[in-house]
């Protein structure tokens, strides 16, 4: 171990940060000196005062500010822990700041799946309606839901959580179609899902399920057009990011009552409270807690912890910048 060697967690949470304990806490020791804030900082210039001297730091949910990654003087290696961190890190300006920067693919496939696969029954059996009224005194036998077997569903995506997604619901009986920006025949054959255009799949689905990274290219991908092709009662799941579908055009969507949603992810977060999602019956919300499992977690920081080392040892991996 290098002892002047310095590896900050700068943002973590208390319930996550103990599973760096034991094993995980071992490897790092032996890559450099590590500290553990475990709360967020108030402001950058506490983030800033927490990487000083930092070699390496591990991220958590902080938006590290050009000013903040231009101030990180030493700085090599931001291990992040999640998927989408250009959200969270200018990539171009780490690159030219000699800055590597990783993410942790594949840690929450299972459990983001089954989050969406709970979206959908939530939605097919009105489980959320349905139960504020028991528990509220009611009895509503007389509102009935609707089987996934036998439906359509269309993944937009089919990456990592895709495809364990797709695997759930052809366990339920369900026909799958997919759009994917890399579709070919070894890929159709290996997950027995059909792959479609997008306009395609949004037309044929009875429930739709996005499974995209937020890049320029997806942003905004779901447009007015596409919603307007979904079938009359379809319903759209999104544990993606919400900025790949137009919120605006989903909330007409929504209002009009003819389809329903079940979202994970929103453009704002926190929801603010006054959002008109909240309002509406046909919408199931849940606070972007897709990926939260205790099961994905450990597995976050195992990918994270892997991340470290393989950079110290001169192969890096889980690179998304330059």
């Amino acid at each position: 171990m290098s002892q002047d060697r310095q590896i900050v967690y700068p943002d973590a949470e208390p319930a996550t940060a103990r599973l760096l304990q034991g094993s995980l806490q071992r490897r790092l020791d032996k890559l450099g000196a590590f500290t553990c804030h475990l709360d967020a900082p108030v402001n950058d210039e506490q983030f800033s005062a927490r990487i000083d001297g930092a070699e390496a730091i591990i991220l958590g949910h902080w938006h590290v500010s050009d000013a903040v990654l231009r101030s990180a003087n030493g700085l090599k290696i931001i291990a992040y822990t999640g998927i989408g961190v250009a959200s969270q890190v200018n990539l171009e300006l780490a690159s030219e700041l000699g800055i590597m920067v990783c993410n942790t693919p594949g840690y929450a496939n299972q459990t983001v799946a089954e989050h969406a696969i709970a979206l959908m029954l939530a939605a097919a059996r009105q489980i959320p309606i349905l139960a504020a009224d028991a528990r509220s005194g009611g009895w509503n036998h007389g509102r009935p839901g609707f089987d996934l077997y036998g439906k359509t569903l269309g993944l937009v995506g089919l990456g990592g959580i895709g495809k364990r997604t797709a695997v759930l619901a052809q366990a339920f009986g369900m026909d799958v179609i997919a759009w994917t920006a890399h579709p070919d025949a070894a890929r159709e054959n290996e997950t027995g899902v059909r792959f479609k255009s997008l306009e395609a799949v949004l037309e044929s689905s009875d429930i739709v399920s996005l499974h995209l990274a937020l890049t320029s290219e997806t942003e905004g991908l779901i447009t007015t057009d596409l919603l307007a092709r979904m079938k009359q009662g379809a319903l759209l799941i999104n544990t993606a990011r919400g900025e790949i579908i137009d919120e605006a055009a989903l909330l007409d969507a929504l209002q009009s009552g003819r389809i329903s949603a079940g979202l994970d992810v929103f453009h704002q977060e926190p929801l603010p409270s006054d959002h008109p999602f909240r309002e509406l019956e046909n919408v199931i919300i849940t606070p972007h807690v897709g990926y939260n499992t205790p099961e994905a977690t450990l597995a976050l920081f195992e990918i994270v912890v892997s991340s470290l080392e393989a950079f110290y040892a001169g192969d890096p991996i889980n690179v998304v910048n330059r």
